[in-house]
């Protein structure tokens, strides 16, 4: 009796601490992960102290700010009208780039799609033009058509067309690389031919994903599109352009003010569009009502099963169900719009084909020829780009993260904090950042300093709402475990929560350092540091082969940091 006592003491004894292992096992791949991390935190501390920013630089710099925005006061907005028609104007030049972007952006993604072209030498042009026009700033872009086409809404229009088939292609691939391949095989088996295979197999697939991305880049656009106008691509930033130029504060604070209503009512309204669209198709997407009070739309459905219809009575043609009127509703309003947008804007097809004439010989002087054009400022200039973006993507993530908190629906404490923080992070989303980094210029100075400020406030409010959807994405089962165990609230978010979205949370961050490098590129067009100072220069002086020189060491840099986020998504997420 004994010896089986002591047999079983030996079996259930607990390991010697020396053998046992508390850590994941080392590979490889978790040390480069780690060493990325770290090095990317080193990097965005280096930038916050060499630029000189902290998360309470606002408080600090309060009194210079506050008098620049009691010159602002009261607000005036001298030729009302004419603004009023150049907001009509933004919104139509945004709808007809956008239009113009994915009529071209989706044969592009189904070259950029695997299970679609087998040609990797295809692929491959098509995901490198994708990258490319993702990298040039869309007031780059503006700059340059303002050149060939003159001053005036078709620049604008183009530079938002080319800009956003870099986003609307690679989504539109990555779409078209996750169709189910069922019902394209099924289509194949009846001697269909290639073309007949793709619109039968795979279009009918994409068709909600390609509504919802195209109504998120009109989103985009019109925010876009209320700054083109700075450099004479037409629209509300004319008016802007005027008043900074004379110095008129309250004129621009008043513009501002009408930009801002616009971007919260267009938001507003694209949010109910997208759920009326996509509602019986996508039950999780809400719409801003429900966001704001917490309740879920009920969608009702009106089409009975097959199998409940006669067979003699089912008819062969699809049925005009409502979600079917629906589809074609909107399609047939968006012809309308598009009709509309080259009325409004007054865009000529003899100016743009024109304008078509000169266009080669403007991309090859874009070509640099020799470096006669280089200046050893510009690696200080590109370096501070890059410190730009990491502090400022440092700056909206320490922020973001507890308001992400507030405004998701399952964690936050109580329905009335979750509509404030929704709605507050809707207004902060309106405020446009190159308009903001010519207030904080206008009060701190020139430098990088008033670009991080500005870069990082328009970071914080994108990067609070992925934040809030992760969290309400996540499995409730872990939350149930952990509270039954008699945790505490917060410890019940941080474990049953956090620890969920954390892969979510990790992607979201680096493609916000991707986008906060990529804009602040530009901020330099208004004194608030980085590159954009070279490019608004050169455009001025006309000295085009560095402004392709530049833009191609701008790709450079774009295309190894997304080489880069996208290796550690793979990893993690």
């Amino acid at each position: 009796m004994t010896t089986i006592a002591t047999d079983l003491t030996r079996e259930v004894s607990p390991t010697p601490p020396t053998q046992r292992r508390l850590s994941p096992p080392r590979t490889r791949r978790r040390t480069a992960l780690q060493l990325i991390a770290v090095g990317m935190a080193g990097a965005a501390a280096y930038s916050l102290v060499t630029i000189g920013v902290n998360p309470l630089t606002l408080w600090f710099e309060r009194d210079d700010i506050g008098n620049l925005l009691s010159r602002m006061w009261p607000v005036q907005l001298d030729n009302a009208s004419s603004v009023f028609d150049h907001a009509i104007d933004t919104f139509f030049m945004a709808f007809l780039g956008t239009v113009l972007a994915v009529a071209l952006a989706l044969p592009i993604g189904f070259c950029a799609a695997s299970n679609v072209v087998g040609s990797r030498v295809i692929r491959s042009v098509a995901r490198a033009f994708i990258v490319l026009t993702r990298a040039i700033p869309d007031l780059i872009l503006a700059m340059i058509f303002v050149r060939v086409f003159s001053i005036g809404a078709l620049a604008g229009i183009l530079a938002l067309a080319i800009h956003s088939i870099g986003m609307l292609g690679k989504l539109f691939a990555d779409a078209i690389e996750q169709v189910d391949p069922g019902p394209r095989e099924g289509v194949a088996a009846t001697g269909a031919s290639r073309g007949q295979e793709l619109m039968s197999g795979v279009v009918p697939q994409i068709v909600p994903s390609f509504i919802a991305t195209s109504l998120y880049r009109l989103d985009i656009n019109f925010r876009s599109a209320t700054l083109l106008g700075i450099v004479g691509a037409g629209g509300i930033g004319l008016d802007i352009k005027a008043a900074q130029g004379g110095l008129n504060y309250p004129q621009l604070l008043g513009v501002t003010l009408v930009i801002i209503a616009m971007i919260v009512i267009f938001e507003i309204v694209a949010s109910v569009v997208r759920s009326v669209i996509l509602g019986p198709t996508a039950n999780a997407d809400r719409s801003w009502w429900s966001r704001l009070t917490g309740r879920r739309r009920v969608v009702s459905q009106d089409v009975a099963p097959a199998a409940s219809v006669p067979v003699a009575e089912r008819s062969i043609v699809q049925p005009w169900t409502r979600e079917r009127l629906t589809v074609y509703g909107f399609a047939a309003s968006c012809a309308v719009l598009t009709v509309l947008s080259f009325v409004v804007t007054d865009v000529s097809f003899l100016d743009f084909l024109g304008g078509l004439a000169e266009l080669p010989s403007m991309f090859w002087n874009l070509v640099p020829k020799n470096f006669d054009w280089w200046d050893d400022r510009f690696i200080g200039d590109f370096t501070e780009t890059v410190m730009m973006g990491f502090a400022a993507t440092a700056l909206a993530l320490l922020f973001a993260l507890p308001t992400a908190f507030l405004a998701a629906r399952n964690v936050a404490p109580a329905r009335w904090v979750y509509g404030i923080a929704r709605l507050f992070i809707l207004m902060v989303r309106a405020l446009p950042d190159l308009i903001v980094a010519v207030i904080f210029v206008a009060a701190l100075g020139l430098g990088p300093k008033p670009g991080v400020l500005a870069l990082s406030i328009g970071l914080y409010a994108f990067a609070s709402k992925l934040f809030a959807d992760a969290f309400e994405e996540v499995s409730e089962g872990p939350r149930d475990g952990i509270r039954a165990t008699g945790a505490t609230r917060v410890q019940e978010s941080f474990g049953g929560v956090m620890s969920q979205a954390m892969p979510s949370i990790v992607g979201n961050s680096l493609y916000l350092l991707d986008i906060s490098i990529r804009s602040s590129t530009v901020l330099g067009i208004v004194g608030a540091g980085g590159i954009g100072y070279s490019l608004i220069a050169g455009a001025r002086l006309l000295k085009w082969d560095m402004i392709g020189g530049l833009l191609i060491i701008l790709f450079v840099i774009v295309y190894a940091i997304e080489l880069l986020s996208s290796w550690v998504r793979k990893q993690i997420i």
